[in-house]
């Protein structure tokens, strides 16, 4: 059986070739969820959780029944068990509002998106960071010196007036501000001198 979406979080794959050599057997031999080459992930069942909760008409399948609870995805405090793959047939009505939401999804936690229609491979998360490191000097730099400095001074502010408790709130929020600053110049420029073509570092939402 064979679908237009696939999404899984490990192995991570970089290209077309290793995709189709990663699905292809699996695909003819039937595809079941159970049985993928994916390694399971509670991301992979965030993800169909959410998929299916925001679009609950949509043609997918994984590991275990969609969550049929009432409750917003955010109230949510128990991991639903692993899942290895979630594969999603696009409706014909509406292919490009699914394909927006399975990669919106995707990005949010990490997974690897195979489209075999095209056939493409995406890392949604990593090419968010890598438009957000392409677009941020120099105004994003600014706006981060500009939010440093603004810290700088509540937390100055707020040790000279001395007040109890207010400003030991206003002293820790403009830290934090001038930490953020630090660590967001620093992650820029370590990316702006880094070599081209050279990996970067995958984060996990959720284990």
């Amino acid at each position: 059986m064979t679908f237009d979406l696939y999404a899984w979080a490990e192995p991570r794959v970089d290209d077309v070739t290793e995709a189709m050599a990663l699905t292809g057997p699996w695909i003819e031999a039937g595809a079941d969820p159970a049985a993928s080459p994916f390694e399971p992930s509670t991301d992979v069942a965030w993800f169909f959780r959410e998929l299916t909760k925001d679009l609950p008409l949509i043609d997918a399948v994984s590991v275990g029944a969609p969550n049929a609870s009432s409750r917003p995805i955010w109230l949510e405090t128990d991991d639903p068990a692993p899942a290895r793959v979630v594969a999603i047939r696009l409706s014909p009505a509406a292919p490009r509002a699914e394909m927006e939401e399975a990669y919106s999804l995707a990005m949010k936690y990490d997974l690897v998106l195979f489209d075999a229609r095209t056939p493409h491979v995406h890392h949604p998360l990593e090419a968010m960071s890598a438009y957000a490191s392409a677009t941020f000097w120099p105004r994003g730099a600014i706006r981060s010196v500009v939010a440093g400095l603004l810290g700088a001074a509540i937390a100055y502010m707020a040790w000279s007036v001395g007040v109890p408790i207010i400003s030991g709130i206003a002293i820790v929020i403009g830290l934090f501000l001038v930490l953020l600053t630090v660590v967001t110049l620093g992650h820029e420029i370590r990316e702006r001198l880094r070599p081209p073509g050279s990996s970067r570092g995958r984060g996990r939402r959720r284990g």
